[in-house]
């Protein structure tokens, strides 16, 4: 079994704003594991607003010893050995997590959803996201997301101009949307400001109102309004899922802050058995990372897994959205890395 890495760089169509800041490119190292001539791919990706860097993922990746793995191997029990010898490095797990059950599933000729007997259908609608954006540069986007068959948006807010964002978008669009605010609003009284501002435009959800540590004051928002509240930044792994079911109505799950497919399947099941509802989003990856995660998404609500349609040098191919939903496709190498 042999492991490569190789760093690239992925390059946004717009530059994509957020409540953290903004940005035009992501650092990503994509790994590449090859047994007996059958290939299997994952990516780490790798926001500056994120501790890892592509330095830590391959020096973290450098010294994980994969040579010994006896085939044929459980993914589950490689995550668990890696995570309890090796802290912290989720994003690097990642990668090698959704390397390895892509290969298994290549070599046992199924889809990685095959192999964890999820059902093929139905999928999740998957949302198109709006970074923090002007009013023309918001119609170039939704245009484009129409175009692209997207039928839910989310748009990102960040404590700013937050109800006229919303009123621009509802001036171009009656698509439902999302709201993901990324901690943007830092008080209880501006939350419940912006709320009551723009809970008449209906949107289906919002994400992360409050910055992390505020999770008792969420209870307060979550009685005075009827939106179901996500966690996203409030929940990492699957421990922290264990304290949110008092907090928020449902989780964002993202295979590079849980460290990949494997422990991700663990905190689908355990926000089930708490009545939390399950969004499995992305970190703006390249179809490599985000078909990965499309296969989990039978299991949750909603996808956001729109990374492959917002940068314009994407090396790899692969699960799509048709008629506003997530559609997996085998994942296909465009270009050499």
């Amino acid at each position: 079994m042999k492991l490569e890495l190789f760093p690239f760089q992925l390059k946004f169509k717009h530059a994509f704003k957020i409540a953290h800041g903004i940005r035009t490119t992501t650092d990503v190292v994509y790994v590449r594991i090859t047994l007996d001539k059958v290939v299997g791919w994952g990516e780490a990706t790798l926001p500056p607003y994120l501790p890892e860097t592509q330095q830590s993922v391959i020096e973290f990746l450098s010294k994980v010893d994969i040579t010994g793995i006896q085939i044929p191997y459980n993914p589950f029990e490689i995550f668990k050995e890696m995570d309890a010898r090796y802290p912290g490095n989720l994003s690097a797990k990642a990668a090698l997590d959704m390397a390895l059950w892509d290969l298994k599933a290549r070599m046992e000729n199924h889809t990685i959803g095959e192999l964890l007997r999820i059902p093929s259908k139905p999928f999740p609608l998957c949302t198109y996201t709006l970074g923090v954006s002007s009013f023309d540069e918001m119609r170039t986007k939704v245009n484009e997301a129409d175009r692209f068959g997207f039928e839910l948006f989310k748009i990102k807010l960040n404590g700013r101009n937050d109800f006229q964002t919303v009123e621009n978008l509802r001036k171009l669009t009656h698509k439902p949307f999302a709201i993901d605010v990324n901690q943007g609003w830092k008080t209880i009284g501006e939350a419940e400001g912006a709320i009551s501002a723009i809970e008449r435009f209906d949107p289906v959800l919002i994400e992360q109102p409050l910055p992390v540590g505020n999770e008792e004051v969420m209870q307060q928002l979550m009685a005075k309004f009827q939106i179901p509240f996500y966690a996203d930044e409030s929940c990492q792994t699957l421990k922290d899922v264990e304290q949110l079911p008092d907090y928020f109505d449902g989780i964002n799950i993202k295979l590079m802050k849980c460290g990949g497919i494997s422990p991700a399947v663990a905190m689908i099941e355990r926000a089930r058995a708490l009545g939390l509802s399950v969004l499995i989003g992305c970190m703006s990856e390249s179809s490599v990372g985000c078909t990965a995660a499309s296969h989990l998404t039978p299991l949750a609500d909603y996808a956001d897994l729109d990374g492959p349609y917002l940068i314009t040098n994407d090396p790899f191919s692969g699960m799509l959205v048709e008629q506003g939903a997530i559609k997996v496709n085998p994942l296909v190498q465009k270009v050499p890395l």
